[in-house]
């Protein structure tokens, strides 16, 4: 007996961009904020949205057939700014109040902000390669 294949009539494609809106949304505020641990969490919430989207040859590193060099994929390419953070972590979100902060504490900061900054880029480069950002090209110009 041949087993039925099903198929959704319903795309979640909507779905997915609207998760996307929101993620980036609090991504912003949280930015805006100071709270770099929340943000790092819905950077990496974005990642898995957009993750299950790349194809096995894009999300692993590959080998060069031609010259034997490693060609990164997109999931070592997202790893390495967690390697990055490591070195400068723990975050530090709490207020100091009227304590002003520890010159280390404002050298580790500026270093994850920037490395945050370079992941929140990295994902919304990644997310209009996918087509679900706000870069859109139109193939056929009799639209």
């Amino acid at each position: 007996m041949e087993e039925e294949k099903k198929v959704s009539k319903f795309s979640s494609g909507l779905n997915i961009i609207l998760r996307l809106d929101n993620l980036w949304r609090s991504c912003q505020e949280l930015k805006r904020n100071g709270k770099y641990s929340k943000w790092n969490e819905e950077l990496d919430t974005i990642w898995l949205e957009l993750a299950r989207d790349l194809n096995k040859e894009d999300y692993n590193d590959k080998k060069n057939e031609e010259n034997g060099e490693i060609i990164f994929g997109y999931k070592s390419q997202f790893e390495e700014f967690d390697e990055k953070l490591k070195k400068v972590l723990p975050f530090q979100d709490s207020v100091f109040g009227f304590q002003k902060p520890d010159k280390n504490v404002i050298k580790n900061r500026d270093k994850q902000y920037k490395i945050l900054m370079e992941k929140q880029l990295f994902l919304a480069r990644l997310e209009n390669e996918l087509d679900k950002g706000t870069t859109y090209e139109e193939e056929d110009d009799d639209f």
